[in-house]
């Protein structure tokens, strides 16, 4: 069975949507006021920092920018029952605090022997940059 290792794994903060006890406008699609989240998970990622710098074009216009990622074994996240979704929430990567959003995931590392992908990446973005620095 393969199952691939991270490289120099730091412990990442999560916070998760409770969709459970939030608020929701089903018009709209969205918390009313603001969505009630988890408590902190603390889970071993491999971060990496920055995202290209030039301005990437799609067919609907500037593509989405992200402040780095965050990689994750898929096996961990099954074993805590954490699926990850786009507005989960990083509050700390190693030791440095955060207040950064999950923008997309992307399965990585497909294995036939696992029947698909062993590795999940979550790219992150920072919605209000001026606010806090990264160290």
């Amino acid at each position: 069975m393969t199952v691939p290792n991270l490289l120099h794994a730091v412990p990442v903060e999560l916070v998760q949507i409770d969709t459970a006890s939030t608020l929701w406008d089903e018009d709209a699609r969205e918390a009313v006021q603001q969505a009630s989240r988890s408590t902190p998970i603390t889970l071993q990622g491999q971060v990496k920092w920055g995202a290209v710098e030039e301005v990437e074009m799609e067919r609907q216009g500037v593509a989405e920018g992200a402040d780095g990622y965050v990689l994750f074994r898929k096996i961990d996240l099954d074993a805590l029952g954490i699926v990850l979704a786009p507005n989960d929430r990083f509050t700390k990567i190693g030791h440095i605090e955060t207040d950064v959003y999950i923008l997309k995931l992307q399965p990585m590392g497909h294995y036939p022997d696992q029947g698909g992908h062993t590795l999940v990446r979550a790219w992150f973005e920072d919605r209000t940059p001026a606010k806090v620095a990264h160290g």
